[in-house]
């Protein structure tokens, strides 16, 4: 055997990183304060990777597009939780 095997095709890891990225920014949104400023980024960084990964399955240069599909639901899941939060937080009365 020479070198390693392959596991896992390099197109692939832009939908592997936006499921993780947007993963974190669900479990942070609904934290009062970090939410703010931990979930609404990495959900924004999710859903960009998340695109990257869709087209490149599309185009053919990663054969896995469950986790870029995931990633890019959850983190605009993630984006409207945020955003539902400041809403209902910063409303007067």
């Amino acid at each position: 055997m020479r070198g390693k095997p392959p596991t896992q095709r390099e197109g692939d890891n832009a939908g592997a990183y936006a499921l993780t990225f947007s993963i974190i920014s669900v479990v942070c949104a609904f934290i009062p304060v970090i939410g703010d400023f931990i979930a609404a980024p990495t959900a924004a960084l999710a859903i960009v990777l998340g695109f990257i990964g869709i087209s490149r399955h599309e185009s053919g240069r990663a054969s896995k597009v469950i986790p870029a599909v995931s990633g890019t639901i959850l983190g605009a899941v993630a984006l409207f939780v945020v955003a539902l939060m400041l809403a209902v937080t910063h409303l007067p009365g």
